[in-house]
């Protein structure tokens, strides 16, 4: 049957091989709810292509219970050269596979089109490679199109976390809709029958169409149409219809063969049913959705004599996924097999990096691990607290921490007591509880320390260290420290030793003493000789942070970059994230606020963002809106003040509430009003931060407060509170700060007030302008404009008659379907008018064309 409905798509599709064929390689999302036709489209286009010589790799994502890492590649394994091939299967070897499949596609000499299907069941190990090949595909002859249920992907699936990362300027998407009541009567006379009704049961998905179209009469789901047409096949076809129904994806004819024997003519008839097909030596439902009503249809014990059958076979055959034999495993309830596979299972996707798939195998092990002794059951409840929260599964880590520190205190094993509970302080630290996390790291300590020098009490002291460290104790974090840098000396331990030296050295270097750069940099370098990634990661994370804190900018770029480097050869996403915050934050602070607003923009939006990162983006995005006026940023320091309250960290609440002051004193408040304000600078009175203690006490000093003690004399808030605000205004130009500069100027004569005016204009701070020139009109200063016509900023941002429609448009939030309507032109025209617009307003997306063209005043009555 041809396709109905879907000549746009296929053009486009066609349109993006075509910019693949030039070398301007790129990835397509087509993405529908089930049944919806994704397949279909690809393999037509797939069809199409093959007149052209492209050359195919297709694979697709199983709905095992966990995937077995990169289940696609090994799909198309024949298809690669000798490099590839020989890397997969190698375990911890990812870095090199993933290098020699980018490497492949590199010395092709044909364009290559790589299918990636039902993406929704992708493990982690697959979604990696669709990151790193999305990242690098640009100059390549290649396109990587990727189908997935749209409708299945919620904020906090992991294919929506990978999808957001993609870079937008090499990413088409290509959503597939419902058929119209026209579209499907057109397949209804196709097929002979009389279309009445079969819109309305069907929603216009093809599939269930499809399935309708085939029926006796019109059944009321996919569900029905499918066992309806069963329920007319032989008990021998419908024995071969159940044993390929309990198999996701599909079965080689050879595995069917040797435990079911079909004859020829009962395979005959399943293929003449339309339920499965064959193809290259492999039976497959036609769609997953008639596999999954049949599989949901078993009764329970035949279902579990299937798979039974199915895992005795598979046990004796070689090279059988070991996510496969656990699959069946749990379907035939056979405890014993699910123990002895599931682990192995999980050693296997962890040699990939597919941290989520190890924490649901070894939740497998766990569900059927009533037999283990008590102390196997805690150390898998420990290896899956560990893997859950490498994968943001707070509270499923918390859980099984839980349960195993129970069974270690009733089996009186103090060592593992005392590990777990040190474990458990972490976890709170992840979850924003510091005060359970720091009530944990003390009954660690208290509980170790008794016993052996050992690894463990060498951890518990280091980790003490770092939530003193991250609460601005500098002289408890360097006490715990130092004790845990001696004993992982004495007992050799390196990586506890890099942890140690990074919290001290943090603690130090944040107050001023760079002797703690140099425990920082030691730190590093022992990871980085080690390969202790995390540590390697934290190493630059704190050293860029901190550089940040005290100023020194050109030393942190240089590290960002460092770090950025690292995290991308890794895929390091999380500590990425982390350090492009502080980047923001630095762009912030020496006027390059365009920059700054679309590094903050990008790292908000992001579901996966931790608080940590996004509390410091809100912050930087939240300042620079008000102080150009633009709407949206008391939402944003209301949601930022929620988090970092919650972490209870000064460096979290700080820039918070000094956001929040200034933000008071752009409103023309002349007193401090804000409760948690003067809260938080309390506390950084209390722990002796001079850097949040000096912002922030300069910025309450502009509400009217009095400034409290400054820990260094020579700070520019410092100077400028004292009066001196000609040091103040020098120090923040040897800085590169021109915000401060000209907030130092303005506490000047006439003269310096207007140079600082000329400063704030140039950096767009319209709100700030608008107070500044009202107090200068206030004092009597004449030839004070009140700013540029938005006919003028309109000119200036060089936007056509037509683009200025669509951008009113595009501010109410219409479609491009919609705006297409509204201008009489087709989608395609409208793409171009919004790609330029994007361009000339130098920004990424939609929202922020609307929210830029707020600010210059193009929506102005429109």
């Amino acid at each position: 049957m041809e396709l109905i409905e879907r000549d746009y798509a296929l053009q486009r599709l066609h349109e993006a091989v075509g910019r693949a064929g030039q070398g301007s390689g790129l990835t397509v999302l087509v993405s529908g709810e089930a049944g919806i036709g994704k397949t279909a489209l690809v393999r037509r286009l797939v069809r199409d292509r093959a007149v052209d010589g492209d050359r195919v790799l297709w694979g697709s994502c199983e709905a095992l219970f966990s995937p077995r890492p990169l289940g696609p590649i090994y799909d198309m394994a024949s298809a690669f050269d000798a490099d590839v091939h020989d890397m997969l299967g190698v375990d911890g070897h990812r870095a090199r596979l993933f290098s020699a499949f980018l490497g492949d596609l590199q010395q092709s000499p044909r364009t290559t089109l790589l299918v990636l299907e039902d993406l929704h069941w992708a493990d982690t190990a697959t979604l990696d490679l669709v990151k790193y090949l999305a990242r690098r595909i640009h100059p390549l002859r290649a396109m990587l199109l990727l189908t997935y249920r749209d409708d299945e992907v919620g904020d906090k699936h992991p294919l929506k976390l990978v999808l957001g990362d993609l870079p937008a300027d090499a990413v088409v998407r290509i959503p597939l809709w419902p058929l119209s009541e026209e579209g499907v009567a057109s397949m209804a006379r196709e097929s002979g029958c009389v279309p009445d009704g079969i819109f309305a049961t069907t929603a216009g998905n093809p599939f269930f169409v499809t399935e309708v179209l085939r029926a006796d009469g019109v059944p009321a789901s996919v569900r029905d149409a499918v066992l309806a047409r069963a329920a007319r096949q032989t008990p021998a076809v419908r024995a071969l219809l159940d044993m390929v129904a309990i198999v996701p994806a599909r079965i080689d004819v050879a595995t069917l063969d040797a435990v079911l024997a079909p004859l020829a003519e009962d395979v005959a008839a399943a293929l003449a049913s339309g339920l499965i097909t064959v193809s290259d030596g492999w039976y497959a439902y036609r769609h997953e959705l008639a596999r999954i009503a049949m599989e949901d249809a078993l009764p329970a014990p035949h279902a579990t004599t299937l798979h039974a059958c199915m895992l005795a076979h598979l046990e004796v055959e070689e090279d059988v996924p070991t996510a496969r034999l656990v699959h069946h495993a749990a379907g035939a309830g056979d405890v014993a097999a699910v123990l002895k596979y599931a682990p192995l299972a999980a050693t296997e996707a962890l040699s990939h990096n597919s941290h989520c798939e190890a924490a649901k195998l070894y939740g497998v092990a766990l569900a059927h691990g009533a037999s283990l002794s008590p102390a196997l059951q805690a150390d898998l409840l420990a290896r899956r607290s560990y893997q859950c929260y490498l994968t943001d599964q707070s509270e499923e880590a918390m859980a099984a921490s839980l349960r195993a520190l129970a069974i270690w205190r009733e089996l009186g094993d103090l060592t593992q007591e005392g590990r777990t509970l040190r474990w458990l302080s972490r976890l709170h630290w992840f979850a924003g509880c510091n005060r359970e996390a720091e009530a944990y790291a003390d009954q660690a300590i208290a509980l170790l320390e008794p016993l052996a020098e050992d690894s463990e009490f060498a951890w518990a002291l280091s980790n003490r260290s770092q939530l003193d460290m991250l609460a601005g104790r500098t002289g408890e974090a360097v006490a715990w420290g130092t004790r845990a840098i001696e004993l992982a000396k004495r007992i050799g331990d390196t990586e506890a030793l890099s942890h140690a030296l990074n919290n001290v050295g943090t603690a130090m270097y944040a107050r001023g003493d760079d002797d703690g750069r140099t425990l920082l940099e030691e730190s590093l370098a022992i990871a980085l000789e080690h390969g202790y990634a995390e540590q390697v990661a934290r190493a630059y994370v704190n050293l860029c942070s901190t550089e940040v804190t005290v100023r020194a900018y050109d030393r942190a770029m240089l590290t960002i970059d460092d770090a950025n480097r690292y995290f991308a050869d890794r895929d390091l996403d999380a500590w990425a994230n982390y350090t492009l915050a502080w980047k923001a934050r630095v762009d912030f602070e020496q006027g390059r606020w365009d920059e700054a607003a679309r590094l903050a923009s990008q790292l908000i939006v992001r579901d996966a963002v931790a608080p940590v990162t996004r509390i410091p983006a809100m912050a930087v995005l939240a300042r620079i809106r008000q102080r150009r006026g633009d709407s949206g940023a008391d939402a944003l320091l209301d949601e930022a003040r929620g988090l970092s309250s919650d972490t209870g960290e000064l460096q979290r609440m700080g820039p918070v509430a000094t956001a929040r002051a200034e933000a008071a004193w752009l409103r023309g408040e002349t007193r401090l009003d804000d409760a948690w304000v003067r809260e938080v600078c309390e506390m950084a009175q209390g722990v002796g931060d001079r850097r949040e203690l000096a912002e922030l006490s300069f910025w309450c000093w502009k509400l009217g407060e009095t400034p409290g003690p400054q820990q260094v004399a020579d700070d520019p808030y410092a100077l400028q509170c004292s009066g001196d605000w000609q040091a103040a205004a020098d120090a923040w130009e040897r800085l590169g700060c021109p915000y401060m500069r000209a907030m130092a100027l303005w506490d000047g004569d006439e003269g310096d007030k207007l140079t600082a005016l000329a400063i704030f204009e140039a950096l767009g701070a319209t709100a700030t302008i608008k107070l500044c020139r009202e107090r200068l009109r206030q004092a009597g200063v004449r030839g004070v404009t009140r700013g540029p016509r938005a006919a003028t900023v309109a000119n200036a941002a060089g936007l056509t008659t037509r683009e200025m429609h669509v951008m009113g448009l595009l501010a109410k939030g219409l479609s491009n379907a919609e705006i297409a309507q509204h201008i009489v032109r087709s989608e395609k025209t409208v793409e171009h008018h919004i790609s330029a617009i994007l361009r000339k307003l130098d920004v990424c997306s939609r929202g922020e064309a609307v929210a830029m063209a707020s600010r210059l005043g193009l929506l102005t009555d429109r």
